[in-house]
């Protein structure tokens, strides 16, 4: 969910290969069937940190879900199979933060040709969903709001302490324009640690408008309409279309993704809703992966 405004107060099919040489026989029984691993030209045969090594990897839900794997075989069985992709083993630095913390660990002192399955919690996955409570009403379509009619000013005066502002609260001077993103803010006072700025509050969705019942604006997708207007207050009714549940009837287990971003309601109340948010769609899940080492540099 977006942050509030000011005015709202805010991834060859299995072969067993056998290679007879004269003079020489080896017979490899590979598990997930490529040829005989490849111990590259260090000769090593066991995985530690700082070799680049080449892994086949199913990976699983607890349900039994696939959500990838290096073998074709396996990765038809993915909602999201992707014909024409290349299918070969991983190829990785042990230990140089290419992969999750879990992934990462469970390869140290495996042999060449061993297989193992890794289960990996969330914290050395994609880590813990975060849960936060929000208000019911901001995930509803339409809802209303009674904020300080200040906020609607087109400049908004407030007087912070320096420490606050961080890197940008160095070397301040009177006049000196603050910009942090799509916030612009001009000190007009500094006394001691307090800083006095006055803000163009360009987010303001009623801008360089005189306000009046009845007036309409637009704010990331939202629109916005003032119902009720008095000397102190402003009530006003958004269209919130910028609600990622949109249309919908709120309820628990309902998941919204955007990118790597994902939200999940975990629970519902009159007055709140839970939810689960992460950074990766595979935040939050237990993992396990079949894996088998084929190559070690």
């Amino acid at each position: 969910m977006k942050n509030c405004p000011l005015f709202i107060k805010k991834n060859w099919i299995a072969i067993v290969s056998v290679l007879i040489v004269i003079g020489w026989a080896v017979a490899g029984y590979i598990y997930f069937g490529k040829s005989i691993a490849d111990t590259g030209s260090t000769g090593k045969t066991v995985v530690s940190s700082g070799d680049t090594i080449g892994v086949d990897y199913v990976g699983r839900l607890e349900d039994g879900t696939i959500f990838d794997s290096s073998l074709e075989e396996f990765a038809k069985q993915m909602k999201n199979y992707t014909p024409g992709r290349e299918f070969k083993p991983l190829e990785f630095t042990v230990g140089a933060g290419q992969m999750i913390p879990g992934f990462d660990a469970g390869v140290v002192g495996m042999k060449l040709g061993e297989k193992k399955t890794l289960t990996i919690a969330p914290k050395d996955a994609y880590g813990e969903l975060q849960e936060q409570e929000v208000p019911a009403k901001y995930l509803q379509d339409i809802f209303t709001e009674t904020v300080p009619r200040e906020n609607f000013k087109d400049i908004v005066t407030q007087t912070v302490p320096m420490s606050q502002l961080g890197e940008s609260g160095k070397d301040l001077v009177v006049g000196k324009v603050i910009d942090a993103g799509n916030i612009k803010a001009k000190v007009t006072a500094i006394e001691g640690d307090n800083v006095t700025v006055e803000i163009d509050n360009t987010g303001n969705p009623f801008y360089g408008k005189k306000l009046a019942v009845g007036l309409t604006g637009e704010f990331e997708g939202n629109s916005v309409v003032i119902k009720k207007l008095t000397d102190k207050e402003v009530t006003i009714e958004v269209n919130n279309k910028a609600n990622p549940f949109y249309g919908k009837k709120i309820e628990v287990g309902m998941e919204w993704k955007s990118g790597e971003n994902t939200i999940k309601i975990i629970a519902v109340t009159k007055e709140n809703v839970t939810i689960a948010a992460g950074r990766h769609e595979l935040a939050g899940k237990t993992l396990t992966f079949d894996i088998e080492i084929k190559s070690i540099k």
